[in-house]
């Protein structure tokens, strides 16, 4: 039955309303927590930036496209697919692509943050990883390793919908690192995309043979140049046509050279035959005679002739005739002089030319020996030549490749370079977190959202008993009555009124009503609002229909004796039996009323009525006293109560004693109604006694605190032994604010 109701219940907007004001504090709790710790990142955090760069990827030229290719009407193009927007994507987060941007920018030096906060979750973080590394749960990675995978994990590279560009985002606290760090990011990535693309080896190739032709030609010529200048070779065929010229030339001068020695040796006998013969004046031939001795020739003449006149005519040793020959004899010693120095002079010419002979034929010697080396050298110096111009030729063959390997790379950049930066990244100036207001509002909205779920949720993992539906959804037994929480009553209209007065008995002058608790933690006075129930007309209406039960069950089983426990400690049982006691004595004046306090772990009856609590139940069980010596007036002259007692040292459970049984026979003729206040049955065995014993069972629950398993293990617990008439609700709160409940 409770089942099929559980499953056409429905829940209205009262309902959600009695769960949301039930679980306030929950609600508020949970919302005040959210703002404060949000307002508290707001304020206690640094600030975060965020830069974004755009990168767009173009179509591909078509590979057979060249760089003197047509106008670009006639090129075609291949479009960016899906898969090559992903592959960009793959790129940029590439380990070695974010390793060349931190060792660009030596990133391995993180930012030190400014605010307590952060540089206090800085030093946990660092003091955990320690840990985890010193317990070998973790790895230290490389410092650059380490700005690696920070940086990564901080990208946000994303493409973007419906277009050929990729979005690249970065957060971070200061503004300029960011931004220098995602534009360094794409510009290093435009040249490695390139790299990736651009085809391999053969320009490298080329230059290689290039540089290595041009190491053997530098070598070669190296060798053409020092055998050159070893063999004093310029050209041979040149310098064997001038050594010819050169040999007729040196041939003919020595030719010259030696006719004139042979005309000179032949003048110079001559002369000396002539002079040796003659020793006159004149014997010197006239092509021999210089122009000093002609002249001494022609002065010698006519002194000769004046001589021989004056010898004809003079004595010798005249002094005219001394005086011409003296003369005579000087110009004759001047000319044996000029004879003699111009055949010694002729004999050094014939000596110079003898040795100018001599070098003629040495350089003639030469000249021929360096033709016939030149003409022996020239198969070495033509092969030495050869392999120059080879060593030329391969070297501007490979230097020709390597210009067009180049081209074609070029060509190959171009196609490849098909990315490029449309958008650099701007350093910021408003960061993106934290936005105070926007924060402030958001944890407004989140926190009531997540207030309103836990307290939804606390509610329905709440097991306790709040309602009277409560009681009928989960439990068999039904709900006899409930008692509004008394605190809650106080907190809207007012304090709970003392009794006035200390007449009938000494009753009211203990009884504590300030705090109008039902409950009684530590063990306390517990109120008595019927001892006047006009001024608590709602706690009378509550217990009128209690009273009604019971005289409907009186009629059919007079008289009746009944059993009021708690579920657990504290729920109120004492305060339900005593109220409930006097409701009788007021409402059925013509029946008597007993109230028998059987509450061994706390007893309340006497403090409750202002009685003392010798003489009592346990007297009248251990045989101490009879009925009428135990039983004690009330404030109204049809309610008696018995109170505990002195207690029983020497019996550990009084109510199993037969004198139990009889006491409960002895009430029955003398009273119309016995309640009995005893204690929680799941605690205590002399409750189940007791239950055992009497007519039925009155379990009081206290509103959110009894869960509703503990009934349903009472239930159980009784269900052989004793008849559970029902459960009285206590301390029920109306959770709804009454301006609230009128209107719904």
């Amino acid at each position: 039955m409770n089942a099929s109701q559980d499953r056409v219940r429905r829940i209205s907007f009262r309902d959600l309303l009695t769960i949301f004001f039930s679980k306030f504090h929950v609600f508020l709790g949970i919302l005040i927590t959210i703002i404060v710790v949000t307002m508290g990142v707001a304020f206690l955090t640094d600030p975060i930036y965020k830069v974004t760069g755009n990168i767009l990827v173009k179509p591909l030229l078509e590979q057979g496209v060249k760089l003197m290719a047509p106008p670009s009407t006639q090129m075609s193009t291949q479009p960016v697919r899906i898969q090559e927007i992903t592959s960009e994507v793959t790129i940029l987060q590439s380990p070695q692509l974010l390793s060349l941007v931190v060792k660009e920018l030596d990133l391995t030096t993180e930012e030190k943050p400014k605010s307590l906060l952060s540089r206090a979750a800085l030093y946990l973080t660092g003091q955990v990883n320690k840990l985890m590394v010193a317990l070998g749960l973790s790895v230290q990675p490389s410092p650059e390793d380490q700005a690696v995978l920070a940086l990564k994990k901080k990208l946000d590279i994303l493409p973007v919908a419906l277009s050929n560009v990729i979005e690249i985002s970065l957060t971070g606290k200061s503004p300029e690192r960011i931004t220098k760090i995602v534009n360094t990011l794409m510009q290093d990535y435009v040249e490695y995309h390139v790299s990736l693309y651009r085809a391999k080896g053969a320009r490298d190739f080329y230059a290689a043979q290039a540089q290595l032709f041009a190491q053997s030609l530098k070598q070669a010529e190296n060798d053409l140049e020092n055998f050159k200048k070893e063999w004093a070779i310029i050209e041979i065929t040149t310098q064997n046509d001038a050594n010819i010229e050169l040999l007729r030339m040196l041939r003919e001068n020595l030719a010259l050279v030696q006719a004139n020695i042979s005309d000179r040796q032949t003048k110079i006998g001559v002369q000396k035959r002539n002079l040796a013969r003659t020793g006159e004046v004149g014997a010197i031939t006239k092509d021999m005679q210089s122009g000093i001795l002609e002249e001494l020739i022609r002065e010698m003449g006519p002194l000769l002739i004046d001589r021989e006149r004056i010898a004809a005519l003079y004595q010798k040793s005249s002094q005219k005739y001394q005086s011409l020959n003296r003369q005579v004899e000087e110009l004759q010693k001047g000319y044996s002089k000029q004879t003699k120095e111009l055949l010694q002079g002729s004999a050094l010419d014939l000596n110079g030319l003898n040795s100018y002979a001599a070098v003629l034929g040495k350089h003639i010697t030469e000249i021929e020996k360096k033709s016939l080396l030149l003409s022996e050298k020239q198969v070495e110096y033509e092969r030495l030549l050869r392999e120059l111009k080879q060593q030329e030729k391969n070297y501007l063959l490979y230097l020709n490749k390597t210009e067009e390997a180049r081209i074609e790379e070029q060509q190959d950049s171009s196609r490849a370079s098909n990315v490029i930066v449309s958008s650099w990244a701007k350093v910021p100036s408003v960061p993106v977190f934290p936005k105070k207001f926007l924060m402030g509002f958001l944890s407004l909205v989140i926190g009531s959202l997540m207030g309103l779920a836990g307290a939804f949720t606390a509610y329905y993992m709440d097991h306790t008993v709040r309602t009277p539906e409560d009681i009928s959804r989960t439990c068999r037994s039904q709900v006899l009555t409930f008692i509004a929480d008394q605190t809650q009553v106080m907190a809207g209209g007012g304090s709970i009124p003392t009794s006035g007065g200390k007449s009938h008995t000494r009753i009211f002058s203990k009884l504590s009503l300030e705090s109008g608790h039902t409950s009684r933690p530590g063990g306390g006075v517990v109120p008595l609002w019927m001892a006047e129930p006009q001024r608590y007309p709602g706690i009378l209406e509550s217990f009128r229909p209690l009273k009604t039960h019971l005289q409907f069950m009186a009629k059919s089983h007079p008289p009746l004796l009944i059993q009021v426990t708690g579920a657990n400690r504290y729920t109120g049982a004492s305060t339900t039996a005593s109220n409930l006691a006097l409701v009788l004595a007021w409402d059925l004046v013509d029946h008597s009323i007993l109230l028998v306090d059987g509450n061994l772990a706390d007893p309340s009856a006497h403090q409750t009525f202002g009685l003392s609590r010798e003489p009592g139940l346990l007297n009248y069980l251990t045989g101490e006293m009879d009925l009428q010596q135990v039983v004690q007036p009330a404030m109204r002259p049809n309610l008696e109560v018995i109170t505990i007692g002195k207690p029983a040292t020497q019996v550990l459970s009084p109510f199993d004693l037969l004198k139990f049984a009889t006491f409960v026979e002895e009430v029955r003729t003398r009273y119309d109604f016995v309640l009995f206040d005893s204690a929680p049955i799941l605690g205590s065995s002399d409750s189940l006694t007791i239950s055992t014993k009497v007519d039925g069972v009155i379990l009081v629950a206290e509103a959110n605190q009894t869960r509703y398993e503990t009934i349903i293990s009472i239930e159980n617990y009784l269900h052989d032994s004793a008849n559970v008439l029902g459960i009285v609700l206590n301390k029920r709160r109306f959770v709804i604010p009454k301006a609230l409940y009128n209107i719904i």
